[in-house]
């Protein structure tokens, strides 16, 4: 064999430097000779070996046979439907104490409503050739629906797309559940005013999407019900949803629509409509921005409203709100935060999109006809204003889990908050902690 020729030469060339310098006589010569046949006999036996030995796999044979493993695994996705399928959510264990209501509660949100947990579930296509859909669940809400979000999303083109579904209200700067990830949630425990108070909550319709000049403007709008499940219930103040004093089994349609300029990699500054009328007739509009570098962050956010027969004294209401929210890192994983509200009301006696002061019995937002120290209305036709003062830290534990701390004082302009002992009240405190895991 070549190969056995080859090693025996090159054995021989190595070791005949060694036998020359080292053999002193003739004797000594063919010693070394025997031993150098000796380990050639050796080597004859491993090549043997060798040659004996079945071939190994090729290594280009077990990467093919890898990758068809793998389109194997991937087919079996796509027909069993889990091809693309994301999940995740959030869970919060929280604190809060409110010097109004006189409570102490454990194991609850202390930010949107009663939810202590949010799971979503989203399908994506790939390359956005395909239809996406999320699903939204909140479990153990008694406050909403159990279903946040239903939606659709259909690509037309690389710019535009069909949406439908049951969809989020999008107005404003803030997220309405906390988050781990800064990028994905609200940072403090609670909302601010304007969230809380004077916009809706879900749309149920149809509309589309569409983005220009790579991705730098985007706009979306849709026609639907708005707040279709406030239509079929008797008028309530709730958080953020509630019905006006025309209210019938008639569903309210309406326009939502939202147009954002993103100016750079930090900053973007939004706008966004909201119409509704047949039941509830209002109009809502909104400005916001955010500007996000470093260790600083702001977001703002002006709202300007107005419903017909949602005042406290039956005629049409009308609002106006301001939002800022600051953030500053004293280190990579400490914030500290400060949100500043105010919402003047005072026309009519006062009412807003999510609080009807006709059909409202409940005294703890602080708005509605302006009362004296006396807990009496002096003028229907004069409304109170709403100031909210909101301190709080979030410290990031993991990537995964953040904890919490906030201080927050609503002030009304009149006596306008009522605690459990019927004593009324123009402030109201409260403080909270949370710990927020994401997955």
């Amino acid at each position: 064999m070549r190969l056995q020729r080859k090693l025996i030469i090159v054995a021989l060339a190595s070791a005949m430097p060694w036998v020359s310098a080292q053999a002193q006589s003739a004797a000594d010569l063919q010693k070394e000779i025997a031993a150098l046949k000796a380990q050639l006999q050796s080597l004859q036996q491993k090549v043997d070996a060798i040659s004996a030995a079945p071939p190994s796999t090729n290594i280009s044979q077990q990467v093919t046979r890898l990758e068809q493993k793998m389109e194997l695994v991937a087919d079996e996705q796509e027909k069993s439907g889990f091809k693309g399928v994301k999940i995740n959510g959030v869970i919060e264990a929280a604190f809060k104490s409110d010097d109004m209501k006189k409570e102490n509660s454990f194991n609850s949100s202390a930010g949107y409503a009663d939810e202590v947990a949010m799971v979503q579930i989203t399908k994506e296509s790939q390359d956005g050739e395909g239809v996406d859909w999320t699903l939204r669940l909140l479990p153990g809400s008694t406050t909403y629906n159990h279903v946040h979000e239903a939606s659709i999303s259909v690509p037309l083109d690389k710019e535009n797309r069909i949406i439908g579904g049951l969809i989020p209200d999008f107005q404003g700067y803030e997220f309405p559940f906390a988050n781990a990830n800064p990028t994905l949630g609200s940072q403090l425990l609670t909302h601010n005013a304007l969230f809380d108070l004077a916009g809706a909550t879900t749309y149920a319709g149809l509309g589309m999407a569409h983005n220009f000049g790579g991705s730098t403007y985007a706009f979306k709008w849709l026609v639907g019900n708005i707040d279709a499940a406030a239509n079929d219930t008797t008028p309530t103040l709730t958080t953020a949803t509630t019905s006006s004093a025309n209210n019938s089994n008639t569903r309210s349609v309406g326009l939502a629509y939202r147009g954002d300029w993103f100016i750079n990699e930090y900053s973007y500054i939004g706008l966004s409509g909201l119409h509704g009328s047949v039941n509830r007739n209002f109009n809502i509009m909104a400005v916001d921005g955010g500007y996000t570098r470093g260790d600083w962050a702001f977001n703002g956010q002006l709202t300007v409203g107005s419903q017909r027969n949602a005042a406290s004294n039956g005629d049409d209401a009308a609002w106006t709100g301001v939002s800022a929210l600051v953030g500053y890192k004293i280190v990579p994983r400490l914030q500290l935060l400060a949100r500043a509200d105010y919402i003047e009301n005072r026309k009519n006696g006062g009412g807003t999109y999510a609080y009807n002061g006709t059909s409202s019995s409940l005294t703890d937002v602080g708005l509605g006809a302006e009362k004296d120290e006396t807990g009496t209305v002096n003028d229907a036709n004069v409304g109170a204003n709403l100031t909210r003062l909101t301190l709080g830290t979030n410290y990031q534990i993991n990537a995964n889990t953040q904890w919490k701390v906030e201080y927050r004082l609503d002030q009304s302009s009149g006596y306008n908050f009522t605690d459990a002992d019927v004593i009324v009240s123009r402030n109201r405190r409260s403080i909270g902690t949370s710990v927020v895991l994401s997955f």
